[in-house]
């Protein structure tokens, strides 16, 4: 029997009182499970608080799916880069189920960053900037607003911003443009600022986590001291790191470097440059000239996601100099982890791990307009 020495952590049920875990809970057995599948035996358990019926499945990083062995595969292939339908005829699946596999390894890829990040405190300097690409066509751009550790690489978050669609265009393109808008209305002009204040306060300000590691490497900051943002000129990041507080007053010094210097290793824009050619390197979908773009936002969060994990915890920092990935270096993980490390459990949903924007990519509540109603999203969770 499968699960037969499993010790539920928690109550299933977010309803539950003890669906957080606490050292004085416990779930009583109740009975098996055989998946009609394959015939396979699963323990099951009852809260002894709600009464919730549950078996050894439920904490299962595969729960509910029948082709298991798929998952890992089809996740770990979508960080190579290819587009949705490549992915499908490689595994002999639609390209629906790609998409449906991709965003459940996001949604566990997201919650174990923030575990992990939970209880750590930046020790370094930060490199921040936006990679611009777009959603459904070339009308509707937007900003991967993305934070990285100038002596780590690592990529501590990233947020969106929809855009105007901007540069020369013909008057045929412009009718086109003012026409969308009409219709489906303007980006907000303000967005990349919006972007980037959610993206400060997701990286600058981490919640306190029982289950996060603490920096291995961390430098202590006392009161008062401040974090150092190095940016290029771009005038929507000036209000949002102007604005910036975190709960012990320290504010954020912003360090200007021109986009046009060159991209050496020696630019202080090194890390996060290295981060944007990589990103369009392993994702299709933010290639300057593709057919393989994303057609939803959320999708290309989504994807975004999964490159995030990969970056962090299983490519090594330096190809030329192995042995550590960005994660070690900054103290967040003390090994290199694996996709297997990823989908080893189930990872349940918490108030807070996923504050805003965070809870709408969780749910995928990013709205792709011209797409019009009946877009997915995760109805499994309805609350937090």
């Amino acid at each position: 029997m499968v699960g037969r020495d499993f010790i539920p952590p928690h109550c299933p049920n977010r309803h539950c009182a003890c669906y957080a875990p606490t050292a004085t809970w416990r779930a009583a057995r109740d009975g098996t499970f055989t998946r009609p599948s394959d015939g396979e035996l699963f323990q099951c358990f009852r809260c002894r608080r709600c009464g919730r019926r549950f078996s050894f499945r439920t904490f299962q990083a595969d729960y509910w799916l029948r082709r298991r062995s798929l998952f890992p595969n089809l996740v770990a292939w979508a960080v190579e880069g290819p587009g949705l339908r490549q992915s499908g005829r490689r595994h002999g699946v639609s390209a629906d189920t790609v998409a449906r596999h991709i965003a459940r390894g996001f949604r566990q890829a997201l919650i174990c960053h923030r575990e992990l990040t939970g209880g750590v405190r930046p020790w370094e300097s930060f490199a921040l900037d936006g990679i611009e690409t777009f959603e459904y066509s070339q009308y509707f751009p937007f900003h991967l607003n993305l934070i990285v550790g100038r002596a780590t690489h690592f990529l501590w978050g990233f947020t969106e911003s929809p855009l105007r669609r901007k540069g020369r265009m013909t008057a045929t393109q412009r009718s086109r443009r003012d026409a969308l808008e009409v219709a489906f209305g303007c980006p907000d002009r303000s967005a990349v600022s919006t972007g980037i204040a959610a993206l400060l306060r997701l990286a600058l300000r981490p919640q306190g986590n029982p289950g996060a590691r603490g920096g291995l490497n961390q430098a202590p900051k006392s009161p008062g001291a401040e974090f150092i943002v190095h940016t290029d000129g771009h005038p929507a990041y000036r209000r949002p790191i102007r604005e910036f507080v975190d709960e012990q007053g320290r504010r954020i010094r912003q360090i200007v470097t021109s986009g046009k210097a060159p991209r050496t290793p020696w630019n202080p824009l090194f890390a996060v440059n290295a981060a944007d050619t990589l990103l369009r390197h392993a994702q299709a979908n933010h290639r300057r000239e593709t057919i393989a773009f994303s057609k939803r936002r959320q999708a290309a969060i989504e994807r975004a996601g999964l490159f995030l994990f990969w970056r962090n915890y299983i490519k090594w920092r330096s190809e030329r100099e192995p042995g550590s990935t960005a994660a070690m270096v900054a103290g967040v993980a003390d090994r290199q982890l694996s996709w297997r490390d990823l989908f080893a459990r189930r990872r349940f949903p918490r108030t807070e791990l996923l504050p805003q924007p965070l809870r709408d990519y969780y749910c995928a509540w990013i709205y792709t307009p011209i797409l019009g109603p009946g877009q997915r999203v995760h109805r499994l969770l309805h609350a937090f």
